[in-house]
């Protein structure tokens, strides 16, 4: 059996993780051991490395930052790397010497391995504006100029066919459609009821939808429109704030973290999924996110702040784009495209075609085919 080695950064695998759905309380966690499982299911024999398993943490963390520093080698064993067909790296946050040395020694050994790196975002530079992130950001930019010497591919989500050098594979985020698909309905008929599920930065942009709530309800309207916001972040306590200030506690929903069936739970009163509202304050205007395809799953109407494969394909009519601008959101644009859409099939005929739609284009099994494909390019 062919063998892969898959690396990831923040934590170990655990198979048994994936048999338990409220398990599996951190996205990047679930997306990584779900890519584990379908290069298994590939064929291929898979093992995991992390290379900061035994790093100490509060040590490192500091040190990382200081401008000639970087975690010297891995405790890895190369004398494995012959075995390996390829290598699938998940980008650590951000990239640093140690990285560049692996994968110098890697190419010594074995000249013909294919080495594949995921970049989940691009371009990233935007992100992490805190002053403690700029020596990170400033060996990122130094190291990465060195990835094209030994990285054969890169893939991305975004639309772009050359990163640092190197050409792409273009992918999607994607989901395990069984474990992920909707659970139910307990719907009421007489609100409509929205969804926004992330780890609540700043280019979320939730903040566009409470002000475009708070300018809907000055109106008075006749259909009530709720929105949850599920999970934890650095924008949370300013979603608190303009939730009070505005006088929306009734309709915003600010519910923290919720997994497995707590969140099933809140997902299976909502019709409308909440994707990305601010991602050009990252500097991205193509994103093809992980949440929207998990909304996907759960036969949700979606809208999105930024470009996504959907707006690519013309058979889709589940989906909606708004500007992407700091503009608060038109909610009765919104419900205008929902209720015709409801027009043309009933809400469970709507869900059902939503989901099968997430099982043929997004479902992990589909999604890496082009990466299966470009390991199996050229085999000698």
């Amino acid at each position: 059996m062919e063998k892969g080695l898959y690396i990831a950064f923040e934590f170990e695998y655990n198979p048994d993780i994936l048999q338990d759905k409220n398990a599996l309380t951190n996205g990047i966690q679930k997306k990584v051991f779900f890519q584990f499982r379908t290069f298994e299911r590939y064929g291929y024999h898979m093992d995991f490395y992390n290379p900061y398993s035994e790093r100490r943490h509060s040590i490192e963390r500091f040190l990382r930052r200081c401008p000639f520093h970087y975690l010297n080698s891995w405790n890895f064993d190369f004398g494995k790397i012959s075995e390996y067909e390829f290598i699938y790296i998940r980008k650590m946050w951000f990239m640093d010497g140690d990285l560049i040395f692996f994968l110098r020694k890697v190419r010594d050994i074995n000249p013909a391995i294919k080495i594949i790196l995921e970049v989940p975002t691009y371009p990233y530079d935007s992100e992490g504006k805190k002053i403690n992130m700029i020596p990170l950001k400033i060996k990122d930019k130094k190291w990465r100029k060195q990835l094209y010497k030994y990285v054969d591919r890169i893939v991305t989500y975004s639309d772009h066919d050359e990163i640092f050098g190197i050409q792409t594979i273009k992918s999607v985020n994607a989901i395990d459609f069984e474990s992920c698909k909707r659970t139910g309905n307990n719907l009421d008929e007489h609100n409509i009821n929205m969804i926004a599920c992330s780890s609540l930065y700043y280019w979320h942009g939730y903040d566009r939808i409470i002000e475009g709530l708070y300018r809907y309800y000055i109106d008075n309207p006749q259909i009530p429109v709720n929105v949850y916001i599920v999970g934890n972040g650095a924008e949370f306590d300013n979603y608190k704030k303009m939730i009070d200030k505005y006088n929306l506690s009734s309709h915003v929903f600010l519910v923290g973290g919720k997994y497995g069936t707590e969140l099933d739970d809140i997902y299976n009163k909502c019709v409308i999924g909440l994707d990305s509202m601010g991602r050009h304050r990252s500097g991205v205007f193509y994103n093809s996110s992980l949440k929207g395809k998990e909304y996907c799953a759960k036969g949700l109407v979606i809208i999105s702040g930024v470009k996504t494969e959907l707006d690519d394909d013309p058979t889709v009519d589940f989906y909606y784009r708004i500007p992407a601008n700091d503009e608060p959101v038109n909610i009765q644009d919104i419900l205008v495209f929902y209720f015709q859409l409801m027009q043309k099939r009933c809400i469970t005929d709507v869900q059902n075609g939503i989901m099968e739609y997430a099982e043929k284009n997004f479902d992990f099994f589909i999604a890496m085919k082009s990466v299966v494909d470009f390991i199996k390019q050229n085999k000698m």
